[in-house]
């Protein structure tokens, strides 16, 4: 038994350092973007100067990250669905936005000024430039305020 826990537990460091060795971090290209990601810049974030364009592979996914000379950020996914999108010294655009989303934020925060916003499987998150964070259901609809 113990022969067996000491030959998993090599396995395991083997594998973690195989995994290390694996994940790429590089600078690509614009037009090595999914073309939904390049669809998704190129119509809402038209007026910025891209400063680099990163691909990071590790073993369970792809992800991208595109940031742009003013500091604003976006990360995608594989299929080049956003996920993060963020800034710390400039409004971002809403565009992209559930209508409910929008219409919440205007209703309820008028003059806002979106900081990030996050999303995932289930929900969607926006930070206002106040700290203020909404969180949202995937359809868009209002759940609660986080701090």
């Amino acid at each position: 038994m113990k022969k067996a826990l000491v030959i998993l537990c090599t396995l395991l460091l083997i594998s973690a350092s195989i995994a290390q060795v694996t994940d790429l971090h590089r600078i690509i290209t614009f037009e090595e973007l999914p073309i939904k990601a390049q669809e998704f810049v190129t119509t809402y974030f038209s007026g910025q100067t891209i400063r680099f364009v990163r691909m990071e592979i590790d073993v369970t996914k792809t992800e991208y990250t595109v940031r742009f000379e003013n500091g604003m950020e976006i990360e995608f996914n594989s299929t080049g669905d956003w996920e993060e999108v963020e800034s710390h010294s400039e409004c971002l655009p809403s565009g992209f936005l559930n209508e409910m989303i929008l219409n919440f934020l205007n209703k309820n925060h008028p003059n806002y000024c979106l900081n990030e916003i996050a999303r995932d499987r289930h929900k969607i998150e926006v930070e206002l430039a106040n700290g203020l964070e909404i969180v949202f259901n995937k359809s868009g609809e209002f759940l609660r305020y986080d701090d």
